[in-house]
């Protein structure tokens, strides 16, 4: 087999265009939960604590069963595993369409989602670092840029069917779309380059880049015993606990733009105009940083958000809200540097079972700060206290980012 790759596209790019789908899919569909939050608080008469708690479950028990799910697809593949992530979460949505009493919500969407959207968040990213080395930030930004476009398209598609046909055949669309589209992009998976008689980045000899100084090399295969033996693995898992603090609130941000007067078609397009600013800074991002390094843009990252969330205290016109997404939907691309940090740092031998672990944090932070949210509004009346809440999480997560650094493998 020569050294070069031949001028074919390499399948690793394959490979990120299936993840990307399959992701698009899922995260879409999760991100028009705030969408029908509004929906089920009016047509059952919910608080918005006893439905974000829901959406709070869903993010713990989808980041504790992503390291099962990590684990499994280290031994079985990704195909095998994103095709049960695809069936689970389809039947959890059309369950969805058949709401009527609150227990229900909890166990079709807080248990079922979860568990489906877990086996496709960290197999799909942990599968892709495998096939890249030099090019590996540009593949998980294009990877991840995925679930912006999917949020993108989905909560202003699930308001124009919320308003034409109601929320329970809503549900029962989204449903379908996993199905139809999500099964068949399974197939398409492969584990490791090897089973296609390839190499990392399409090349037989890969190299780290020497331009990155944040980046040790591939031959330094941490295990997870070895990964949580030291103090820059547990740093990490309290920057993205931390940084995912302030997603709750944009879980209730529709709620919260149309407490001002904004129509509800126009909340859902601002929230899909976000989710499109993330799919551009995913991949300007990630693929700046394989140049410069990640350590530098997640930093940028984190204080566009810290500023953003400041001036969201403010915001009352549709435009003021248009910028607030645009900025920080750029500003979460940055999130797409975690799982390339956690391979450049621990390498692949256990990168799936590692990142899992990792992600814990973010079920931490992602599944305490939408119920808390929905808690401040339910006693206070507004989310004023969420949103200074959330900007004091960012400048956080922002000195976290200056300390942390590579480490080093602990015999």
């Amino acid at each position: 087999m020569a050294d070069k790759a031949d001028t074919k596209i390499f399948y690793g790019w394959v490979m990120v265009a299936a993840a990307s789908i399959i992701l698009s899919l899922q995260w879409g569909c999760i991100d028009t939960y705030g969408i029908f939050l509004t929906e089920l608080c009016g047509d059952l008469d919910w608080t918005r604590t006893a439905v974000s708690g829901a959406y709070s479950l869903f993010a713990i028990i989808s980041c504790f069963v992503g390291v099962m799910a990590g684990r499994l697809n280290d031994r079985y593949g990704p195909r095998l595993i994103l095709m049960i992530s695809i069936i689970v979460m389809g039947i959890g949505y059309a369950l969805m369409s058949t709401l009527d009493a609150l227990w229900q919500l909890y166990i079709f969407y807080g248990v079922i989602v979860a568990i489906g959207a877990s086996f496709g968040w960290v197999p799909a990213i942990s599968t892709v670092s495998r096939w890249f080395t030099r090019k590996r930030g540009a593949a998980l930004g294009a990877t991840e840029a995925g679930i912006g476009i999917g949020s993108f398209i989905m909560p202003p598609l699930a308001q124009f069917l919320i308003i034409k046909f109601g929320w329970r055949a809503s549900y029962s669309v989204l449903a379908g779309l996993l199905f139809i589209i999500g099964l068949p992009v399974t197939r398409l998976m492969r584990l490791n380059p090897s089973e296609k008689g390839l190499y990392p980045d399409g090349i037989k000899e890969t190299t780290e880049s020497k331009r990155n100084s944040n980046l040790i090399s591939d031959t330094a295969d941490f295990t997870l015993r070895q990964a949580i033996r030291t103090k820059e693995f547990w740093l990490l898992f309290a920057l993205y606990t931390i940084a995912a603090l302030p997603f709750g609130i944009l879980i209730h941000l529709k709620a919260y733009m149309i407490s001002f007067g904004i129509s509800e078609m126009t909340a859902a397009t601002t929230i899909g105009i976000s989710s499109g600013a993330f799919a551009v800074g995913a991949l300007v991002i990630s693929k700046l940083s394989d140049r410069i390094g990640r350590k530098v843009l997640l930093f940028i990252s984190l204080l566009a958000l810290a500023v953003m969330m400041l001036w969201l205290m403010k915001a009352r016109e549709p435009w003021e809200f248009y910028l607030f997404s645009i900025i920080s939907g750029f500003g979460w691309g940055g999130t797409v540097l975690f799982p390339a940090i956690i391979a450049d740092w621990f390498g692949m031998k256990s990168h799936g079972i590692i990142y899992g672990v990792i992600d814990i944090g973010w079920g931490f932070g992602g599944g305490i700060a939408p119920l808390l949210a929905g808690y401040i509004f339910d006693t206070t009346g507004d989310y004023e206290l969420a949103i200074v809440m959330a900007a004091i999480s960012l400048f956080l997560a922002m000195g976290l980012s200056l300390v942390i650094k590579p480490p080093h493998i602990q015999k």
